[in-house]
């Protein structure tokens, strides 16, 4: 097993980052309560990638979304 997949996806997620101001405005805001393991973990990740919290879950939420069919383009 490698972690060739593990840097790559680090990789996405620094650029999804770097990317998510040029796409729509966020105007819109949710709230979500998460249980404290999950809320550790996003935290952690966030301070690891060195990106908000709300990246982090924005991206794992646009991931999900999209191998349900999401297309940003057609919406």
């Amino acid at each position: 097993m490698s972690d060739t997949t593990r840097v790559s996806d680090l990789m996405n997620l620094q650029e999804y980052s770097r990317q998510e101001y040029m796409g729509a405005p966020l105007t819109t805001m949710v709230h979500a309560r998460f249980p404290k393991p999950l809320s550790v973990f996003l935290r952690t990740a966030a301070l690891t990638e060195g990106v908000s919290e709300s990246t982090v879950i924005r991206y794992a939420c646009r991931q999900w979304a999209e191998s349900q069919g999401f297309n940003a383009t057609c919406v």
